[in-house]
């Protein structure tokens, strides 16, 4: 096997690692979130708008950094190989489990959060518009974390 090989070897690895730990984090944060919402809606009925939305808008949250691995799949997916350096095989596979590995830590923490806005807002439907301002600031500094290993990994696919 050529280095072209090794190298399309590597960037499928990381493809699979960065995609399917990228998927547990976001896919753990928002059905987190759903189950909290359900919950809410069924002790507090009358708060099932603002729950629906909190909802909504913490699995999008989450969903972000599903959103970023999928992103390096592709991109480790449809590299040009029959260019590759040696120094390639080890990037393209870093890139993948950096992206993958830093999902996880925002796509469950975002769901935590969003599911803690909606049982808030169970307990006391009036806080529905601070818990959303609270619920995003929470979750846009917890994302980013995420957004750091998107910028390494795209470093690592296309400057190294």
């Amino acid at each position: 096997m050529d280095i072209s090989h090794w190298a399309e070897l590597a960037a499928f690895l990381g493809a699979g690692i960065s995609m399917g730990f990228g998927a547990i984090g976001s896919g753990i944060g928002e059905g987190y979130t759903a189950e909290k919402a359900c919950e809410g809606i069924g002790r507090q009925p009358s708060a099932a708008g603002d729950l629906l939305r909190i909802m909504l808008v913490g699995q999008a949250m989450a969903e972000t950094t599903g959103i970023f691995s999928l992103i390096v799949t592709l991109l480790l997916i449809f590299q040009n190989f029959s260019q590759a350096s040696f120094i390639q095989i080890p990037a393209y596979f870093s890139a993948g489990l950096c992206m993958g590995a830093g999902a996880l830590g925002p796509g469950i923490g975002n769901g935590m959060t969003a599911g803690k806005a909606c049982e808030a807002i169970a307990r006391n439907p009036e806080t529905a518009p601070l818990m959303m301002r609270i619920m995003l600031i929470g979750q846009a500094v917890s994302q980013s974390t995420g957004i750091y290993s998107l910028v390494v990994s795209l470093l690592l696919i296309f400057v190294v």
